[in-house]
């Protein structure tokens, strides 16, 4: 519902229909109010490290998309689609950065900038390949495990 009351009738948003910037505070946004109950305009600016003009005004785009519910000098919060389009990105986001880290052994802190960058990049069928693909690495069939530690090794040589 927007303020008056009304049912706003928006299409659903996908990963890729928003800016890479609005994604991120999107993620923001629900990281926030998994720690402390709701996202206010500081600590938004703080965690994308912008000022808080900034923040407002991704703020407004986000509600006017129907992805957030702000007042001024209140609290910012998800709504359910908001919500799921975050837990999607986040979704994306971990499993990126632990696919760099544990299989192609990228350190940690270039990960995690990586994986922010490739999480908004890919579409959603790179993405399904990237699941399956990381499925069958688990599984260790066909000799997976032995060829991921020649790998390793080599990297670790040439690192």
């Amino acid at each position: 519902m927007n303020k008056t009351g009304r049912i706003n009738h928006k299409p659903i948003l996908k990963i890729g229909q928003l800016s890479e910037s609005l994604e991120d505070y999107l993620e923001i946004i629900f990281e926030l109010a998994q720690k402390q109950g709701a996202a206010r305009v500081r600590d938004i600016a703080k965690a994308k490290k912008v000022q808080m003009p900034s923040v407002t005004s991704a703020l407004k785009r986000l509600e006017k998309e129907s992805l957030i519910t702000y007042e001024a000098r209140e609290f910012a919060r998800l709504t359910s689609q908001g919500e799921n389009l975050a837990r999607s990105l986040l979704k994306r986001h971990y499993f990126l950065k632990s696919f760099l880290v544990d299989i192609l052994k990228v350190d940690p802190k270039t990960a995690a900038k990586d994986a922010c960058s490739m999480e908004h990049a890919l579409s959603q069928k790179t993405m399904s390949r990237f699941y399956d693909f990381s499925e069958f690495l688990g599984a260790g069939k066909n000799g997976i495990r032995d060829i991921l530690k020649s790998y390793h090794d080599r990297q670790h040589k040439n690192d």
